[in-house]
């Protein structure tokens, strides 16, 4: 059983030869911001949910 590689790359992916311009680089931003904006209000749901609690143990 022989396995080779000629460098290191991970199956499935191919490299990009584009690059982002100005507008693309902003769309990405604004992207990523809405896509983690409800994860962060769960998690600060749940820390106030938290500590609230404690609050009412004490």
């Amino acid at each position: 059983m022989n396995a080779t590689t000629n460098e290191a790359r991970l199956a499935g992916l191919n490299p990009s030869t584009t690059t982002a311009t100005d507008g693309e680089g902003v769309r990405l931003a604004n992207y990523n911001l809405l896509n983690e904006l409800p994860v962060a209000i769960f998690g600060f749901i749940t820390i106030a949910y938290i500590v609230t609690s404690m609050l009412a143990l004490a």
